[in-house]
């Protein structure tokens, strides 16, 4: 079996282009929290002549709570730049899911390590987010 590149693709190193981290100092971890995550999908202008956008992923862990309600409150954002094949240029069906779903999902998958990183560093359980559906 033979694996093809998809004619969708990521192009350099996505980055990080905001961080914002509190953490409460006083948050008591004896009992399990329920992760509250909200998320923002932003696709820039199609560029025409190269077939390609900028796709940019904004994470907000409890969001809609004061700090002393949450052990921490994150807000972390990444962006990608990504191409397509002329084929996909085509198919606007196909390229809009790639764009609003597989995009984001390649995205979150790089700010996963960078997340548990940054809990381990702030001394808090290592957090390991979840994977999400971007179909839903």
């Amino acid at each position: 079996m033979v694996l093809k590149p998809s004619k969708f693709q990521l192009i350099n190193k996505p980055r990080v282009t905001k961080s914002i981290f509190q953490v409460n100092k006083d948050y008591n971890f004896s009992t399990d929290v329920l992760l509250e995550i909200d998320k923002n999908i932003k696709i820039s202008e199609m560029f025409d002549e190269k077939m390609s956008a900028i796709v940019i992923l904004n994470l907000q862990f409890f969001h809609k709570k004061d700090l002393k309600e949450a052990p921490f409150k994150l807000e972390i954002e990444i962006e990608g730049m990504f191409e397509w094949d002329k084929e996909l240029e085509d198919n606007s069906s196909q390229l809009d899911t790639l764009l609003k779903e597989n995009a984001p999902a390649i995205l979150y998958s790089y700010l996963r390590p960078i997340i548990t990183s940054m809990s381990i560093e702030a001394n808090l359980p290592t957090l390991v987010i979840p994977l999400m559906n971007f179909r839903e």
